[in-house]
């Protein structure tokens, strides 16, 4: 679990904007991964292509940013830079969901809460607190705050499979 709060430190870093909720949705998927997203294939293809005709390139950017438990979200903004094919993005994105492992999100909420209770989180823990008082375990959106900072742009998919793509 100290891999786990290493990523959440540093993704603290990286995203200063954070708040509550998006390190709940980073516990989230290095939880459970992406299989949640999947409907079909050929729904996950037109999802995909959607969101790549809307999304900006980004050279220079990091393709793969780990968030745990072999998880990494594969940044779509690099991914279109470097002309990676969607349905290259989409079959690994399905493949990941079919043999990713899960584990329980408690422990890493837990984490979370440490790391907010030392002062660690870009947020106060009375807002982690608030915020997970009502939270009930399921995937959330990321807050308007961080979409504004970073534009998100990303397909949630296990290391091993797209390390290939870096």
């Amino acid at each position: 679990m100290e891999d786990f709060e290493r990523i959440l430190l540093a993704h603290f870093e990286k995203y200063p904007e954070m708040t509550p909720v998006d390190a709940v949705k980073l516990c989230f998927q290095s939880a459970f991964g992406c299989g949640h997203l999947i409907r079909n294939e050929e729904f996950a293809l037109s999802m995909l292509k959607k969101e790549l005709s809307e999304t900006e390139e980004k050279t220079g950017a990091q393709i793969l940013e780990p968030i745990g438990n072999g998880y990494a979200r594969l940044d779509l903004h690099a991914a279109k830079a470097k002309g990676i094919p969607e349905e290259t993005i989409c079959r690994i994105f399905i493949e990941s969901a079919d043999s990713g492992a899960k584990t329980a999100i408690e422990p890493l909420l837990s984490i979370l809460e440490h790391l907010a209770e030392e002062g660690r989180t870009p947020f106060p823990k009375e807002s982690l607190s608030e915020y997970l008082s009502g939270y009930n375990g399921e995937m959330v959106s990321h807050s308007e705050i961080y979409r504004k900072a970073y534009s998100p742009a990303y397909r949630v998919v296990l290391e091993k499979l797209a390390e290939n793509l870096q």
